[in-house]
């Protein structure tokens, strides 16, 4: 009976370890460029969710006042979906992008699972032959997720949409690295994902929530990097 009790109590506590959970996040937003690399701003992440398994998870990238004359640039993001046995569904994503005053981005995109469509701004359509679409933030939570579970795996991959289309992304092993995440420095597990053309840093013990997070445009380099962590 002891024995029994003993494993019934192991099972739920492995389940609520693999749980998602809500949480806040601070990143440092840092641009390599010309004139070398300077910390220009900073990024908010926050993960709601509901008691229905919806999730909102939302993002918010903004540069310091300070620096808005020599490069100027926010960018905010909402995901709305749901999360079922772990598996993250999208269905709704917003996204705005500013850079130097003008708006280089600004889609809204739907994604309704039962009729097997997305759609943006209302004008283009496209079929989903895949149950699981995702966007440009909430592939960040899947990612999470999914190495929770299967921490092992050197590749992972997603169906992505933007206002592109839907597209095969996937997020490869490269190596394990040490980093330096408020103030302590410890191993990390670094992948590469050659569509989104960034490399992820992750590790357990901050539940595999992005740690630092570097991409490449055709002018600069971006860094995020996690300044405070605070899970609910």
């Amino acid at each position: 009976m002891n024995k029994i009790f003993l494993l019934f109590v192991f099972f739920i506590f492995s389940l609520n370890s693999l749980a998602i959970k809500p949480y806040e996040a601070t990143y440092a937003l840092n641009v390599t460029s010309d004139i070398g690399s300077l910390k220009v701003g900073s990024a908010d992440f926050k993960l709601e969710l509901s008691d229905n398994n919806e999730f909102t998870f939302s993002s918010q990238s903004y540069t310091d006042s300070i620096w808005k004359k020599l490069y100027n640039y926010t960018r905010y993001e909402k995901s709305i979906g749901h999360i079922i046995n772990n598996e993250v569904d999208g269905m709704l994503y917003d996204v705005v992008e500013i850079e130097k005053d003008e708006v280089t981005k600004n889609n809204k995109i739907l994604i309704n699972h039962s009729e097997g469509y997305a759609i943006l701004n209302n004008e283009n359509k496209w079929d989903t032959d895949s149950n699981n679409i995702l966007d440009e933030l909430n592939v960040y939570l899947a990612f999470s997720e999914d190495l929770k579970i299967n921490a092992d795996k050197d590749q992972f991959s997603y169906h992505v949409i933007d206002e592109k289309g839907i597209q095969l992304i996937t997020f490869k092993y490269v190596e394990t690295e040490t980093i330096t995440i408020e103030g302590v420095s410890f191993d990390s597990i670094k992948f590469l994902s050659p569509e989104l053309k960034i490399t992820i840093n992750v590790s357990k013990q901050y539940d595999f929530i992005p740690l630092i997070i570097n991409k490449n445009t055709s002018s600069n380099k971006f860094k995020l990097v996690l300044t405070q962590y605070t899970p609910s």
